[in-house]
């Protein structure tokens, strides 16, 4: 049953939209008064991202000779904006749709789904970070909400936010060094002890989200919201290596009530290590036995033109409807969208 057919005899639901539509324009009211421009990229690329475990939408455009062009609804605006950082803008954001392909109908996903990004350059991920939990209070502030829920769990919005490293939470949380499990080989061998069903085509992400996601994830944000930051290198090809230990990299994400609501970086912004590691993206793709294209160059050739105030930039994408789901206490994602993609289908 759609949302539509019920929304004049649900009040629960009218709020919920009601409050997205209020949230959507404290976004822009925030960024606009620190001075970031709104941008507005395309959605449909020749040339997606490389993550091997991402999805694009495909999709056939026709020109007026009915000449057919292959193109994909981008995942993220993320190449696009980087590209306007090359051009000579220093703070932006974007609001707008994002697409991915094989994604569950519901819980805390949607194939079709609204992504917030901004980026600085000249940017560190710790402003990133900054700006994140400043934005969330400064919406809870309007909104007159001074606490998130995520299912049963309360989490306030007010104090300051707490941050822990990849390597400190699997200590708290599992007892486990991570500095000792950064070789694929090891890591296999603690998801085997754990009992976990793995095989040997499972990479180094495939048995690190293994134990994360079961033993991790659900302990995070619950007592108040959390940045993890400094992931394995490996799991971070968009970002630039940590300064203290080339080990880890500059990745970072926000979790409230168990939920992640964003995935920020560092940017890499070395042209020929970034073309390096999308081409061993891309070979992963193609092990997986995903559809593979090339890396988009103009992204690698603007990363090259680089201006030097630029080069140290960061940037963050974050789940906008996941935020409504906080801020409305919603069952679930479906519930924050006007139409999400489960509605159309079940009708």
């Amino acid at each position: 049953m759609s949302n539509w057919s019920d929304l004049k005899n649900n009040p629960r639901l009218k709020n919920i939209y009601d409050t997205r539509v209020k949230i959507i324009k404290l976004i822009r009211e925030f960024f606009w008064s620190q001075d970031f421009a709104e941008t507005d990229t395309p959605a449909a690329l020749r040339f997606p991202g490389q993550e091997p475990y991402l999805n694009p939408v495909p999709v056939t455009i026709h020109d007026t000779d009915s000449t057919v062009h292959k193109m994909y609804l981008r995942t993220s605006p993320e190449f696009a904006l980087k590209k306007l950082l090359a051009s000579g803008y220093e703070k932006i954001f974007e609001i707008g749709k994002c697409f991915r392909d094989y994604e569950s109908f519901g819980g805390n996903h949607n194939t079709e789904f609204t992504m917030l990004e901004w980026y600085r350059a000249p940017g560190a991920l710790a402003g990133i970070m900054d700006d994140t939990e400043r934005l969330f209070k400064y919406i809870g502030n309007k909104l007159e909400i001074k606490k998130l829920r995520n299912r049963q769990t309360e989490i306030s919005l007010d104090g300051q936010w707490d941050k822990m490293s990849m390597k400190e939470a699997w200590q708290k949380y599992i007892g486990v060094n991570l500095d000792n499990y950064l070789e694929i080989e090891k890591l296999r061998n603690l998801a085997n002890d754990k009992e976990y069903v793995v095989d040997d085509n499972y990479k180094y992400e495939d048995l690190f989200f293994k134990i994360f996601l079961n033993e991790i994830e659900p302990h995070l944000g619950n007592e108040a919201p959390v940045f993890i930051y400094d992931y394995p290198a490996g799991m971070a090809s968009l970002s630039r290596l940590c300064a203290h230990d080339n080990r880890y990299a500059e990745r970072c994400e926000l979790y409230i009530g168990g939920l992640e609501l964003s995935n920020a970086f560092g940017e890499l912004t070395d042209a020929g290590e970034q073309k390096r590691r999308l081409e061993k993206d891309k070979e992963s793709r193609q092990e997986l036995k995903k559809e593979i294209w090339p890396v988009d160059p103009d992204f690698i050739a603007a990363l090259a033109g680089l201006p030097a105030e630029a080069l140290a930039q960061a940037g963050v994408a974050l789940g906008v409807d996941r935020m409504v789901l906080l801020f409305t206490s919603a069952k679930d994602l479906n519930e924050t969208i006007f139409e999400a993609v489960a509605d159309q289908l079940s009708i």
